[in-house]
């Protein structure tokens, strides 16, 4: 069964996303609302996936996945935002983030997203 971490800053979005992803069939390991938190819970659990939300007080998601990914470009992120600037998505993207979501989430769309990343041989490879 494959492993999650969720970081978001809502309680009501982490909520969501647990229920989300235990239905297509991830074991949540950890959930955090700060990004601050992200490099330590990554470590500690070595989750298959990661959520993570972009707009967070403090540290915002986009710089918090390009560290993870620095330290470890094995690290499987899904960016699950209410943001659409083009920038900021297209950072993501280029620091090696593999997917990203939009909210509100369908959760079909987010359930074969999630299940998707971690089935494509590059992602297989870099477990």
């Amino acid at each position: 069964m494959p492993t999650a971490i969720i970081i978001d800053d809502s309680r009501i979005m982490r909520v969501q996303l647990r229920r989300l992803l235990t239905a297509a069939g991830f074991t949540v390991a950890a959930e955090a609302e700060t990004a601050e938190q992200l490099v330590a819970l990554y470590e500690e659990h070595r989750p298959d996936l990661v959520s993570l939300d972009i707009v967070m007080p403090g540290r915002d998601g986009a710089e918090a996945a390009a560290d993870l990914l620095h330290r470890h470009p094995e690290a499987v992120i899904v960016m699950c935002t209410s943001l659409t600037s083009r920038e900021k998505i297209l950072a993501c993207q280029r620091v090696g983030v593999a997917h990203y979501l939009l909210k509100p989430l369908n959760p079909d769309h987010a359930a074969t997203v999630f299940k998707a990343v971690l089935a494509r041989p590059a992602m297989r490879r870099a477990r």
